[in-house]
């Protein structure tokens, strides 16, 4: 009897037109991995016996996805999940002459987040011809690495404040900064029903859908999943028997 409890790794290598750009990284604990596969296909009804039998199918399409469970929240994987591309904010300064403009109409308890994170050096200053600053503690209080300011009393500045402060360096994925995120893949693991079996399944190429939503509030462990398609690699010929075009799963 050949059972199948399965347990392993997944690769990923970014993809262009089949051919793998970087190598391949492990994405961490993937508590789920399921490939699928599905056809379309053409029906002819025969129409002399009475009963429109089925006498003929065509198959116009074939199609494979898949569909990942990751829990590891790295960057990388962060930026797959929303098709985004991370980068690097040097750290740097938002000068006096050029401050960061609050909203309007700011009263005691109102909270206004900076552009910028890990913050210091704030100069909170109003808009009058003469600009004064404003007191830190008594009209305004800094949460330094969120860069939350919030006002604890506008007294009579003239509003809108305006802000320079400097920021240390940090990483930002911003949503849909990239076109759609083509892969690679690759599973190495075992049948744990068949003496540890080795398993491993390559899926050439998948255009990946970013997740449809990230658990950033939960009572248990948090994890996303990654959903695409198969699309075909020309780099390997309709006819490899071997390798396919779309991928291949091997036995060890």
């Amino acid at each position: 009897m050949a059972y199948f409890s399965g347990q392993g790794k997944i690769f990923v290598a970014k993809s262009v037109n089949g051919v793998v750009q970087g190598g391949f990284r492990w994405v961490g604990n993937v508590p789920d991995f399921k490939p699928s596969f599905d056809n379309s296909n053409i029906e002819h009804k025969e129409s002399y016996s009475g009963a429109r039998l089925l006498d003929k199918v065509v198959t116009t399409e074939i199609k494979a996805k898949i569909s990942a469970t990751l829990e590891e929240w790295s960057k990388e994987n962060l930026a797959l999940a929303v098709r985004g591309a991370t980068q690097t904010v040097t750290a740097g300064s938002v000068a006096v002459g050029t401050p960061e403009a609050f909203p309007s109409g700011l009263v005691a308890g109102s909270l206004v987040p900076l552009k910028y994170q890990n913050v210091s050096a704030v100069v909170i200053k109003d808009s009058a011809g003469t600009p004064a600053t404003l007191a830190a503690t008594t009209n305004y209080t800094v949460q330094a690495d969120t860069g939350m300011i919030t006002i604890v009393d506008p007294g009579a500045f003239v509003q809108p404040f305006k802000a320079s402060y400097t920021y240390a360096a940090g990483e930002s994925t911003p949503f849909f900064s990239t076109a759609a995120n083509e892969v690679a893949l690759r599973f190495e693991g075992v049948n744990t029903a068949n003496n540890n079996q080795k398993v491993i399944v390559e899926i050439y190429r998948v255009a990946l859908d970013p997740t449809k939503e990230l658990g950033l509030i939960s009572s248990d462990f948090a994890s996303f999943v990654l959903e695409g398609n198969a699309l075909v690699d020309p780099t390997k010929p309709s006819n490899d028997a071997v390798f396919g075009q779309f991928g291949r799963l091997i036995l060890l």
